[in-house]
């Protein structure tokens, strides 16, 4: 969690030291943390001027008052049990403010793209559309990344410290369910991974040519590979519960999970119905081209 709190900590950190060495330090970290806290402020007044404001930019105020409250907790981090919590929660406060603080940065930032979007011509929304969803397969991605580092450490370590005794066949049989069960537990993040990643190329395609054979031919693509991906969660969860109970008599560790993956399924029937109104929409155009 230590990555919520940052920079504002670091920040903190600085002011501190700057403060505690000497007048000229102290009076310098205090300019600085009025310029810092201010900076929201700055930010309003450029958008006021420029004609560029919004309702949203009334929450740069706010900001900046959280900001100034939340650097003087940083700097001076004994404070923070005492005002914040009536019990000692450690570094925890600290999380809170940071939590705070990103929540209104970007419900500020997220308000401003919904009015942009609210103005802008398709093209550009689905240029704009396309670039959150990158941003969206990064973020899942370094997700999937450290859930799948401990779905694979987790319980190898929690097995050989449970089972020193057992025999080698049953550590390594386990071992290997173990491997399977991660595995499963991440498939369904690899298949959101995957369907964002055509679903994007597929945006790409429709922004440059919308009813070209390339964008038909991506959404057929992601049509097909959506229903596949659904079944391979079915049947890798039913298998691999098959497996096991075939396998129990050699398991230090078993688990059995009944799916029913109402996300995906909804996320495939969303993709059959847009493929279906695109093809639609890309008769009536052959049709409307014919006449003369």
């Amino acid at each position: 969690m230590e990555y919520i709190t940052f920079p504002w900590k670091q920040l903190g950190t600085a002011l501190r030291r700057l403060s505690l060495s000497g007048s000229a330090g102290n009076a310098a970290a205090w300019v600085l943390f009025f310029i810092i806290g201010a900076a929201p402020l700055a930010a309003a007044a450029i958008l006021y001027l420029r004609r560029r404001s919004c309702r949203a930019d009334w929450l740069l105020p706010v900001l900046s008052v959280m900001l100034y409250a939340a650097l003087w907790f940083y700097v001076n981090p004994s404070y923070m049990n005492v005002y914040l919590s009536p019990l000692p929660l450690g570094d925890f406060s600290g999380y809170l403010l940071g939590t705070v603080l990103y929540s209104l940065l970007l419900t500020w930032l997220l308000l401003r793209c919904i009015r942009s979007f609210e103005k802008t011509g398709y093209r550009r929304l689905l240029f704009g559309l396309q670039l959150l969803l990158y941003a969206y397969i990064l973020i899942l991605a370094m997700e999937s990344l450290w859930q799948g580092v401990s779905a694979f450490t987790a319980p190898f370590q929690e097995l050989s410290e449970k089972n020193s005794a057992a025999g080698s066949l049953q550590l390594n049989v386990t071992a290997f369910f173990l491997i399977l069960q991660a595995i499963t537990r991440l498939l369904p993040k690899a298949a959101e991974l995957i369907l964002l990643a055509m679903g994007a190329g597929f945006l790409r395609s429709f922004r440059r040519a919308a009813f070209s054979a390339d964008t038909g031919a991506r959404l057929e693509r992601l049509r097909i590979t959506s229903g596949r991906l659904l079944v391979l969660l079915l049947v890798s969860n039913v298998g691999i519960s098959l497996l096991q109970l075939a396998f129990s008599g050699l398991l230090l560790s078993s688990s059995y999970i009944i799916t029913f993956p109402l996300a995906e399924i909804i996320v495939v029937l969303g993709i059959r119905i847009l493929s279906l109104l695109y093809l639609e929409s890309k008769r009536l155009k052959e049709d409307n081209d014919m006449f003369i």
